[in-house]
């Protein structure tokens, strides 16, 4: 199993109607895609120190997953996940950093 975590960063333009609606739509581009086999995403819960912090701190967090790592690669090279990346971005404005990794165990 492959995990593709994603983590967001929407600025203040992005409302949560907008976001809301970006995620509604990631849902549905991955349900309809067989090599998706699970996806979710929830809000970052803010600490004090984050308004201090150096990094990227997100907005909201994303994972879906995939059997293997070429699934995942075939899933990304699909015209419409890069088409519908870019038209969000373009909509949105967000920053986004991503991971592909194996199912973590805490």
């Amino acid at each position: 199993m492959i995990v593709h975590t994603l983590i967001y960063r929407f600025p203040a333009s992005a409302t949560e109607g907008d976001q809301e609606e970006f995620f509604t739509a990631m849902k549905e581009l991955l349900d309809r895609n067989p090599l998706v086999k699970g996806f979710d995403y929830r809000p970052h819960l803010w600490l004090p120190a984050d308004e201090r912090s150096r990094g990227i701190t997100a907005s909201k967090i994303a994972q879906f997953t995939t059997e293997t790592l070429e699934d995942l690669k075939t899933f990304s090279e699909i015209p419409e996940v890069y088409d519908f990346t870019t038209q969000w971005k373009q909509k949105l404005r967000f920053e986004a950093a991503y991971a592909n990794h194996e199912p973590l165990s805490v």
